[in-house]
């Protein structure tokens, strides 16, 4: 049984919010009472289709694109939908880029892409937010990272996305400590292997035995942009049923 906290009157972004996790997230924001702006990057139409069901919630959505790996245009998109929302409560940073490679056969246009849709997009986000997030007086920034984003184990087929992660992961950590006398708690979420994964372990691997879900996902969510959380900063909070602990 779970219990969703009351946003009403929050106003939330969520990156990466037109397809799976950020998709959800941002449904689920809405359900709780928030008003949501829903980013994308290329998936208008998804975007689109999220906002409106956000809208059928009873709640006010905005979907806007930006490149979140270019800062300047990163800072002019958000301002622009933190005017329109009338000022920012709750970052939910859900970007992130995978490249399916050996070590060996990353470019340097690999390690771009995903410490670009990973790091620096995390990094960009938080910082166009910050000043709608210390001036809400409850701010809150969650950042969706990885089931071993604090591991230092070789993963040699995903090297440029782990340390994107794993730097995200330090950058969590860093802005708990900053963001504090800002009033601003700053937490991370890590996912194990969802229902949809494309690439799943074998489901004896995982302690729980069954795969995550979205709601899972959700509920941890929901608990750090609520004010029971409000004195969580720098927390590491690990979804997924035992996996990678």
């Amino acid at each position: 049984m779970t219990t969703t906290p009351d946003l009403s009157g929050r106003r939330a972004l969520v990156t990466g919010a037109a397809h799976r996790t950020g998709r959800a997230l941002a449904l689920a924001l809405a359900r709780a009472g928030a008003d949501v702006a829903v980013h994308y990057g290329s998936s208008q139409a998804e975007a689109e289709s999220a906002a409106a069901e956000i809208e059928a919630l009873g709640r006010r959505a905005l979907p806007f694109s930006a490149d979140l790996t270019d800062a300047a245009a990163t800072a002019s998109a958000f301002a622009a939908a933190i005017e329109t929302l009338g000022g920012l409560d709750v970052l939910v940073n859900n970007v992130g880029t995978i490249v399916w490679k050996p070590l060996d056969a990353l470019s340097t246009e690999d390690w771009q892409t995903c410490l670009g849709g990973t790091l620096y997009a995390t990094l960009h986000a938080s910082q166009a937010s910050l000043s709608a997030l210390r001036a809400s007086g409850r701010g809150r920034i969650v950042n969706i990272l990885d089931a071993d984003a604090d591991s230092t184990a070789p993963v040699p087929f995903a090297t440029a996305y782990k340390i994107g992660k794993r730097g995200t992961y330090t950058l969590t950590k860093t802005m708990a400590v900053t963001e504090a006398p800002h009033g601003v708690t700053v937490n991370a979420v890590s996912p194990g292997t969802l229902e949809d994964s494309p690439t799943k372990p074998d489901l004896e691997k995982i302690p729980a035995g069954r795969w995550g879900t979205y709601e899972d996902i959700n509920q941890a969510v929901l608990y750090l942009a609520s004010d029971a959380a409000c004195y969580v900063s720098g927390a590491h909070l690990k979804v997924s049923g035992g996996y990678l602990v």
